[in-house]
């Protein structure tokens, strides 16, 4: 089984590549099943997929088929975004096998956010493998890896106090607010979204100090829903430019794919602001403008107008990075955690190399088993139902006692890594045919790398 990940994160590409992969909710089924159905009689690069796209990465895992190469999925990307791949190639990793398993493992945890620890990807990836599921692209090999992966990260945070007062994206940005502002009691802070996002950052806002707070979201009714739980205002989406020109903060975390708020909107909400402070002498007007959203809500030349100081996701390393510090005594029993959450997936994967030889051995000893019930019951004319099902049930049990000792073996010998060559040799003892895909699977795909650069 080639299991492989394609992917980006924050630590290999910059804010500007990562919204140009960027899967959106109305992407996925296209995506996944572009990734898994064959074309024009070619088979699909992978009979199992899944896609993980967050603010911080996006990422492929599959079961690859055979011939499916890392330069097929680089194309794959390059297509359905319609981007070059020079443009993007040079930020991607590629893992196989254990790897992979490893790596999922503590993106789940926490260990591979931008803030270590951060509780929101777990959900994330959850939801990652639960829209995959609904669209029918998960079989058993993710299935497995996903449901460890997440329990991996669920030990993580109950064993470990790397999740305690962990920040998330929005509390960073919070941070990033308070630290450039001071005080924020009597600031007039603008959230854009109605999304978890936006919610912990009102949450965080809240403990810092702002009292007066404005929600803005496409979707009047959450919107309304997040203000009467904060005691914010609540606007309609139209009303964003009034907002704007009121706000001093902006925090926004939709998830558009094209950008909702433009240099001319923020020029305008400045030329409102000057205009109301009826002072001549006074210092420009000045907006923090924080862009946690990917792809990115404020459009990058706004940064360009006198007074803005705008910050997206990549920004927050400077709020963040402390946290490595201050957690760097619990990662490694985390790691530790992984490795054993790896080793329980590596386990049950060695097993299933098993499962195609036993199930043709079982097919085989049903063929014989029908064929000399059926030459036998020809013979014994005058049986009863009761006597013919003694005798098949016979039959039956019979097969089950001689098929037990090879079955219980061969999986023991799987699970200590022997699994491959039981199986040939159980295979050439009963002459049983294997399909070119267990081949395939036996031998594993040399044309996948692990990393390109």
């Amino acid at each position: 089984m080639n299991l492989f990940l394609a992917g980006l994160d924050h630590t290999t590409a910059p804010v500007e590549i990562r919204e140009q992969l960027a899967f959106s909710q109305t992407d996925l089924p296209s995506a996944l099943l572009q990734l898994t159905q064959a074309d024009n009689g070619s088979p699909p690069l992978f009979t199992e997929a899944v896609i993980l796209s967050t603010c911080n990465r996006v990422e492929i895992y599959g079961v690859a088929n055979p011939g499916t190469t890392a330069q097929h999925v680089v194309d794959f990307l390059a297509n359905f975004h319609r981007r070059p791949a020079g443009s993007f190639v040079h930020t991607l990793y590629f893992y196989q096998g254990e790897s992979v398993a490893r790596h999922l493992c503590a993106t789940a945890a926490g260990l591979r956010s931008l803030v270590l620890g951060e509780a929101q990807i777990q959900g994330q990836v959850r939801s990652a493998y639960e829209a995959a599921q609904r669209i029918g692209s998960v079989g058993s090999v993710l299935h497995r890896l996903f449901q460890i992966a997440l329990v991996a990260g669920k030990r993580v945070r109950h064993e470990t106090t790397i999740g305690k007062g962990a920040a998330s994206v929005s509390q960073a940005g919070v941070e990033l607010a308070r630290r450039r502002l001071g005080d924020l009691r009597g600031r007039e802070v603008l959230l854009i979204g109605g999304g978890e996002v936006s919610e912990l950052a009102a949450q965080n806002l809240i403990a810092n100090g702002a009292d007066r707070l404005t929600i803005v979201n496409r979707t009047s009714s959450r919107a309304a829903a997040l203000a009467e739980r904060y005691g914010a205002e609540m606007l309609d989406f139209g009303a964003l430019p009034e907002a704007l020109a009121r706000a001093d903060i902006v925090i926004s975390s939709t998830a558009a794919p094209v950008p909702i708020i433009y240099r001319h909107h923020i020029a305008e909400a400045l030329s409102h602001k000057q205009r109301m402070r009826a002072c001549g002498d006074c210092d420009p007007p000045a907006m923090l403008l924080i862009d946690l959203a990917v792809p990115r809500d404020i459009a990058a030349d706004v940064a360009e107008l006198p007074g803005v100081h705008l910050f997206t996701v990549d920004d927050l390393r400077e709020v963040v990075s402390h946290t490595i510090e201050l957690r760097s005594a619990v990662i490694d029993i985390a790691n530790q955690i992984v490795e054993e959450q790896v080793r329980e997936f590596s386990d049950w994967l060695r097993t299933q190399e098993a499962l195609p030889v036993l199930t043709m051995l079982r097919q085989r000893a049903e063929e014989v088993r029908n064929e000399e019930l059926t030459r036998a019951l020809r013979r014994l004319h005058d049986l009863s139902p009761e006597q013919r099902a003694v005798i098949e049930g016979l039959s039956r049990s019979i097969v089950n006692k001689l098929l037990h000792p090879p079955t219980r073996c061969l999986r023991e010998a799987a699970a200590h890594g022997q699994g491959k060559r039981y199986a040939t040799m159980l295979a050439e003892l009963f002459n049983l045919e294997l399909t070119l895909e267990h081949k395939a699977g036996a031998t594993g795909n040399t044309e996948l790398t692990d990393r390109m650069r």
